[in-house]
């Protein structure tokens, strides 16, 4: 918090000892990134992409339970003594077959589902980081064309859950102005 303040005088100082005027605006960035129409875009698409990985990793997973039922009725047929000797050692070597193919699906699923989590994340944050960028360039556009020397964002917390912003006046808040240059021609879609 003092940080904050120490960081605000500052640049007060240094606006004034150049003889520019201080105008500051503040918006809520979390709300903006919330209601802007690219990220109701963008997690419908990643849900859509999690349910494709999740339904594929069901059908894995399914193929490794009927492995492990062909596997245990190989191993009782190796042990059923109504069967003749070569018979029970053939159901032997086929459950020993069996039981590492197993092994090798269960490899495949934890293989297959720690790649597309990692695939998944960086898709995210790359999302994530684009949505970000639309949101800093209609924010900068705005300051630029209102002339505000500083935007600060009232949506952060410091370390002691208390708003980093504890007092504005509503005239300063330009979050609404930011969300309809954002979804401009998206109204009501």
């Amino acid at each position: 918090m003092k940080k904050l303040l120490l960081i605000a005088f500052f640049i007060a100082s240094l606006s004034m000892a150049h003889g520019g005027e201080l105008k500051i605006a503040v918006v809520d960035a979390d709300m903006i990134f919330q209601k802007y129409y690219k990220t109701k875009i963008v997690d419908a698409s990643l849900k859509r992409q999690m349910q494709v990985f999740k339904a594929w990793l069901k059908k894995l997973n399914s193929s490794q339970v009927k492995l492990q039922e062909e596997f245990k009725l190989l191993r009782d047929d190796a042990q059923n003594i109504a069967l003749d000797v070569a018979e029970r050692e053939r159901k032997r070597l086929d459950a020993m077959r069996k039981y590492q193919q197993i092994r090798e699906k269960k490899v495949e699923i934890e293989q297959y589902s720690a790649e597309k989590m990692q695939q998944f994340k960086k898709l995210e944050e790359k999302k994530r980081r684009d949505i970000l960028n639309d949101i800093k360039k209609a924010i900068s556009s705005r300051a630029a064309l209102e002339g505000y020397t500083l935007v600060i964002d009232r949506s952060g917390k410091t370390l002691n859950g208390i708003s980093s912003v504890l007092y504005h006046k509503a005239s300063l808040d330009i979050t609404q102005v930011i969300l309809k240059d954002l979804n401009r021609g998206r109204e009501k879609k």
